[in-house]
C-alpha cells in the first residue's frame, strides 16, 4: 500500500508540473529560440574512412564551454573544453582551444579505448584565416601494448570573394614512443567552397611524403560542414 501510494503521489506531481510547463510554454518559446546553442556538423572522407563530428558551444555565463562529438565506426569520442579568445579585434582575432576527449570502441566492452588532449587554434585576420588542431591519441593508458600517436592538422586560406578561400595545408602523424616515427607527412593545397548558406565544401588535394614503395603519395580529403 506505501508503494502504491508512492507512485501515485509522483505521478500527481508529474501531472501538476507537465501541465504547469505546456501553460509557460508560450511565454517561454520567444525566449529560448534566443538563447539557442551554437553548433556544427562536419563529415570528413579520408584515407582512414568516414568520420562523422558534431559540435556546439554552450554559454556558462562569461566561459564558452565547447563540446564535440567525434564517431568512427564503432568509435565514439566525446571532449569537452573553454574558449579562450586571447585577442580581440575587428580585424585579427586569436581562439585558443584545449580540450580533452575520452574515446570507446563499443564493438568490444573492454572499458574506455584512449584518451584525447586537443589544442585547437583560430586566427582570422580579414581575408585570411589560420586554423591549427593537434591532437594526442593516448592508448597506452587503458592498453600497455599499444603505442600512443600524434596528429596534427594545420591550413592557411585566403578568401577570394564569399564563396571561394584556397591556401596551403599541412598534416602529419607521429608515432610515440618505441617503433614510432613519422608515420605520415601530407602538403598539398586546399580549397573551401560555399555550399548554400552556412554549409563549406572543403577539398584536400595532397602528397604524403611518407608513401609506401610503390604508392604514388597522392591522398586527400572532402568535408562537409554545416553551422547552425
Amino acid at each position: 500500500m506505501y508503494r502504491f501510494t508512492c507512485i501515485v503521489i509522483i505521478v500527481c506531481i508529474v501531472g501538476i508540473a507537465s501541465l504547469s510547463v505546456s501553460t509557460e510554454s508560450d511565454e517561454s518559446e520567444a525566449a529560448s529560440e534566443e538563447s539557442h546553442t551554437p553548433g556544427w556538423f562536419r563529415v570528413d572522407t579520408d584515407s582512414l574512412g568516414t568520420h562523422f563530428l558534431i559540435g556546439a558551444t554552450h554559454s556558462v555565463g562569461a566561459v564558452s564551454l565547447e563540446s564535440n562529438i567525434f564517431i568512427d565506426d564503432t568509435i565514439g569520442e566525446f571532449d569537452l573544453g573553454i574558449s579562450i579568445p586571447a585577442i580581440k579585434g575587428d580585424r585579427f582575432s586569436l581562439i585558443v582551444l584545449p580540450m580533452l576527449g575520452l574515446g570507446y570502441d563499443f564493438a568490444t566492452p573492454d572499458g574506455p579505448l584512449a584518451i584525447y588532449p586537443h589544442l585547437f587554434v583560430f586566427l582570422p585576420a580579414g581575408n585570411l584565416f589560420f586554423k591549427s588542431w593537434t591532437i594526442g591519441s593516448l592508448y597506452s593508458i587503458f592498453d600497455e601494448d599499444r603505442s600512443n600517436e600524434l596528429y596534427t592538422r594545420n591550413y592557411v586560406t585566403y578568401s577570394l570573394n564569399k564563396t571561394l578561400a584556397i591556401g596551403p595545408q599541412v598534416e602529419a602523424v607521429l608515432g610515440l614512443g618505441d617503433g614510432g616515427g613519422l608515420f605520415s607527412f601530407v602538403v598539398g593545397p586546399r580549397i573551401n567552397i560555399g555550399y548554400g548558406e552556412n554549409n563549406t565544401l572543403g577539398i584536400l588535394v595532397g602528397y604524403d611524403t611518407q608513401k609506401k614503395e610503390g604508392q604514388t603519395g597522392l591522398t586527400g580529403r572532402l568535408s562537409f560542414t554545416r553551422r547552425w
